[in-house]
């Protein structure tokens, strides 16, 4: 929980020492932990790795830092002298690290972590000032960390007043080996419950409010907040679905298809008994029934070979028949040049992303939101439609 990371020595008994390498100025961007009951106490919510280091013998160590609310730095730091060399930072042109805070909660009956970041001016009064709206995301597979990294995309929703809120959910590997077990093969349903219980918790602390929560997954993300919108879909406002693994039983019962026997060793094989059953109850496409379903906007890529671009269109199809939210559009963003990861082309990809917070913005009634500058007041953060 400190910002600092250990470095052993190698060589004589003096150069041997373990080195704790405190990180510069990282204590003021440090995120806290804010219990249900509201405890606080401070804690680091940050990334960092040690770097390659070629040369071997050297008085230097490069590492890497990063926060929610603090870009990527990479460090030169010297053992003897105990010095710090910044050699790169992230450039982020007007960015004021101080009007953002990370705060981390965890869920009262699962003990979910859930990190969230927001900005200070906008919500003066921290959590405490909510109901706010939430874009909800995670993503809970193969023992992946969904580490409190710095994205600079995403400060156009915090400008805007959205709560950003990730859900460590079981299958990811933030609390260790047992965390990632308890999500995998017949314990998949663990992710989904840890990511409705969040949601829950959120508006128990009238930190959101179903009608004000967006939920956001890309492939196995958006297996997670599928199958949480089939739980439970009076919680969720919206989805945004990017390459969603959503038609798992069918995708997983054929092993010609790429992954498909690989992905075996993960939630199980639907060609046994036990497996087909299980995985029966959780496929998303397969339990959409006749409810009233968040808006959707769903995106499909003709050449990913992770995901298949007919499971999303399937999906579509299936959730469009059976919605019978009136109100609530369900779209399919196509693209036919794209792969499983994003557009290659740095424009386009930006674009998309602009699509996609359009959407999410207009669904969660921040349409007309005036964009925050470094400098801005609060005012003008929480403006637009209220859905």
């Amino acid at each position: 929980g400190e910002c600092r990371i250990f470095v052993h020595g190698y060589g004589n008994a003096g150069d041997a020492a373990l080195h704790a390498i405190a990180f510069p100025d990282a204590a003021a961007h440090c995120g806290r932990v804010l219990t249900p009951r509201g405890a606080t106490a401070a804690r680091a919510a940050f990334s960092a790795h040690v770097e390659e280091n070629p040369i071997f013998e050297t008085e230097l160590v490069r590492y890497h830092y990063e926060s929610f609310t603090l870009p990527g730095m990479t460090y030169l730091y010297n053992v003897r002298t105990k010095e710090h060399q910044l050699v790169r930072q992230q450039p982020v042109p007007n960015f004021d690290p101080s009007l953002y805070r990370a705060e981390r909660i965890k869920t009262p009956r699962r003990a979910v972590p859930i990190s969230l970041v927001y900005r200070k001016d906008i919500h003066p009064q921290g959590l405490a000032g909510g109901p706010f709206p939430v874009l909800l995301t995670g993503y809970g597979a193969y023992g992946a960390c969904s580490d409190p990294d710095f994205d600079g995309n995403r400060l156009s929703l915090l400008d805007r007043g959205v709560v950003y809120a990730l859900v460590h959910v079981r299958g990811g590997g933030e609390l260790g080996r047992s965390w990632y077990e308890e999500g995998r093969y017949m314990a998949v349903k663990n992710r989904f419950q840890d990511f409705v219980e969040a949601a829950d918790t959120l508006v128990d602390l009238h930190v959101a409010m179903p009608r004000r929560i967006a939920a956001w997954g890309t492939s196995s993300g958006g297996l997670l907040v599928s199958a949480s919108a089939n739980l439970r879909p009076d919680l969720f406002r919206a989805m945004l679905l990017e390459v969603p693994f959503v038609d798992a039983l069918n995708t997983m019962r054929d092993p010609s298809i790429p992954l498909t026997t690989g992905e075996w060793e993960e939630i199980g094989n639907p060609n046994e008994r036990d497996y087909f059953y299980y995985m029966l109850e959780y496929s998303p496409y397969d339990n959409i029934r006749m409810e009233a379903y968040p808006a959707a906007l769903v995106t499909s890529s003709l050449n990913d070979a992770m995901v298949g671009y007919w499971e999303p269109l399937k999906y579509v199809s299936k959730l469009r028949c059976l919605s019978v939210a009136e109100d609530r559009p369900i779209l399919l963003q196509a693209d036919f040049h794209a792969g499983h990861g994003a557009a290659s082309d740095r424009y386009k990809c930006l674009q998309d992303s602009a699509f996609h917070f359009a959407f999410l913005l207009d669904q969660l009634g921040l349409a007309g939101a005036h964009l925050l500058g470094a400098g801005g007041n609060g005012a003008g953060g929480m403006q637009g439609s209220e859905r």
